[in-house]
Formats: structure tokens, C-alpha cells, sequence
């Protein structure tokens, strides 16, 4: 049976990127390559058990069945030697959007474009005239190790970022006795304009490896998992953040700007929203319900069981009018 062959663009080695290409190739057994300037036979660590090989663009070029999990601007140049009617994921519209990004836009219209939450979706069509297929983020069920009947405390695991509202949790974290733990990679650019005056030194834990292993020893012991995340033309959908909480049996605590009315997150149903460092306060105060964990697990369903078959790809994309399909 043809497979993909994922092609990860971006020179981001922590984030949702990297964990959607891994749990991808994990799930569905897909090859893993990057480009440079020259062909390497031996594999590289991407994180996550996983490995990938460094071609050229002319190797890559020759590769059948190519899907793009990930790209940035430092990899534009490139995009004129990746065949039309490859395959190329869209996660948010900071991707897309905007003059600087016209010409990922002119090759999105050759590509069959997935996108992985439908505001997404409907955001790049509305605006851009671009279609594409949605379909929910590949979720890959790795060991639990440490279940523990007993959780307490929070923490975040995001990246540090203006996205993620880091300054939200550390505002938080001054009025709170038991405080959020927060991890993460961060954005030297917002720390400095965004943190420089605030505790966050005082609350940050630094980075963690990426495996499974680490995500299972940090997860495993709390009772919440919060995520601030907010993005302008995104959110109603999950995140790998997200979904890891919800499989490491964490209540997740979300943004009341990236919960909209058509989202699969619905407040004291399957998590908790918040619209402020106070109101996470209170939520960290309480004690909680079980239920909304409960809840939570029917979503994970969705990404675990979804479907990234290459021949039910190109069935799906054939659908749809004005898309270039490979070997049509």
C-alpha cells in the first residue's frame, strides 16, 4: 500500500509542529525527511522516538506521495521543486496569512491542502478562495507509565510565547499559594518585552525533552493542565497540549478566546474556560470535577481513530472542485 512520505519544512524543533509530524509518522508508520543542502544516510533525532533523514531538494523532489506536516518562510524557496498535487498541512492562519506570506498562498492553490480545525478551514476558503479537506490532528496512544490514583496542582507545558498568554498563568501565580508549574520553550523576543517585569523566573521550570517518557513523568502527578492559547482566526479545536492532557487524565483549563460557540470544548462540560488571571485563580482554588475528565475522553476518540490513509486521501480530495490530485 503507497504511504506518505512527510516532509517536515520548519526550523522549530519544539511545538506542535514537531509533535503533529511525530504522532503522523508514529500512527501511520510514514518516513520522515528534511531538506539540505546535501543527501545523509544516517537518520537524525526529531524527538519522540522519532527519526528523520536529511535529502536534498532534488532527492525530495523524486519522493512520491510528499505531505508537507509543517512549513515557515525559511523554507519558501523551496516550494517551486515540491510537485503540484502534493500534499501539505495548514495548522493556523499566522501560516497563511497576510502580504509576507503571498508565496506559500500562489503554491497553496497547485497543493491538496489539510487543514486540522475547522475555523481554519473556513477561514482559507472565506478569505483566500483556497479549499481544502479537514481532518482531526493523528493522536498516537503511548505508554502510561506512572497512573496514579491520586492528582493534584498544575502546570502548563506550551511553548512561552504571545500565542499562549504566558503572563496570563504568571499573573495568576502570584495569588496563588500552590502555584502552576510552567514548562515550555520560550520566545526570547516575549520574555523580554512581555516578562522582563513580571515573577516568571520565580515560576518557570524550563524545558522538557521531547518523549513520551518525560510528557508521561510531568503529567502523570497533576490535576490540571493549563493552556491560554489564543490566535486570531483559530481556535474551537484541539491542540497536542490538549489532547496529551486529556490522555494523561488531566482536566484541561482553555482560554475563553479560543473556546467559540462551535467548539467541541464546552465550559464545565469537558473543561474549564477561563477570560482572565483571576478567574484561573478561583478554577485552581476548586476542587474540580471528575466528570468533566470523563467527558473529555469522548473528544480523544475523534483523534485517535481518524483516518490518514493515503488512498482515502486521494478519495476525499477528488471531491473536491479546482485540486490538483497525484497520480490522477
Amino acid at each position: 500500500m503507497s504511504k506518505f512520505n512527510l516532509v517536515y519544512m520548519a526550523k522549530p524543533k519544539y511545538g506542535g509542529w514537531v509533535s503533529f509530524t511525530c504522532h503522523l509518522s508514529l500512527k501511520e508508520d510514514f518516513l520522515i525527511y528534511r531538506i539540505t543542502n546535501r543527501d545523509e544516510k544516517k537518520k537524525r533525532d526529531l524527538g519522540y522516538s522519532c527519526k528523520y533523514q536529511n535529502l536534498s531538494i532534488k532527492s525530495i523532489s523524486k519522493l512520491d506521495n510528499i505531505l508537507i506536516t509543517a512549513i515557515d518562510k525559511n523554507f519558501y524557496k523551496y516550494l517551486e521543486f515540491i510537485p503540484s498535487g502534493s500534499y501539505i498541512v495548514i495548522h493556523d492562519p499566522t501560516e497563511y496569512n497576510g502580504p509576507s506570506k503571498n508565496i506559500l498562498r500562489k503554491h497553496l492553490e497547485r497543493f491538496n491542502i489539510i487543514t486540522i480545525r475547522k475555523k481554519v478551514k473556513l477561514h482559507l476558503e472565506n478569505k483566500y478562495n483556497l479549499k481544502s479537506i479537514f481532518k482531526f490532528h493523528p493522536f498516537y496512544q503511548f505508554e502510561k507509565k506512572n497512573i496514579l490514583e491520586s492528582k493534584s496542582g498544575s502546570i502548563s507545558i506550551s511553548r512561552i510565547d504571545y500565542d499562549k498568554n504566558t503572563d496570563m498563568i504568571i499573573s495568576a501565580n502570584d495569588k496563588l499559594e500552590n502555584t502552576c508549574d510552567i514548562y515550555g520553550f520560550p520566545n526570547d523576543l516575549y520574555v523580554y518585552r512581555k516578562l522582563k517585569n513580571t515573577n516568571y523566573l520565580k515560576y518557570y521550570k524550563g524545558r522538557f525533552l521531547k518523549s513520551f517518557e518525560e510528557l508521561d513523568n510531568l503529567l502523570s502527578r497533576k490535576k490540571y493542565v493549563v493552556d491560554m492559547s489564543s490566535i486570531k482566526n483559530d481556535g474551537d479545536g484541539s491542540q497536542y497540549t490538549f489532547l496529551e492532557a486529556i490522555y494523561m487524565d488531566c482536566i484541561l483549563i482553555l482560554n475563553k478566546k479560543w473556546v467559540g460557540e462551535n467548539s467541541i470544548f464546552k465550559h464545565e462540560n469537558n473543561c474549564l474556560v477561563v477570560n482572565n488571571s483571576d478567574e484561573l485563580v478561583n478554577i485552581l482554588l476548586s476542587n474540580g470535577d471528575e466528570k468533566i475528565l470523563l467527558n473529555s475522553k469522548k473528544i480523544l476518540n475523534s483523534y485517535i481513530n481518524v483516518d490518514w490513509n493515503l488512498n482515502n486521501m486521494h478519495l476525499e480530495f477528488t471531491k473536491i472542485p479546482n485540486t490538483i490530485i497525484i497520480n490522477s
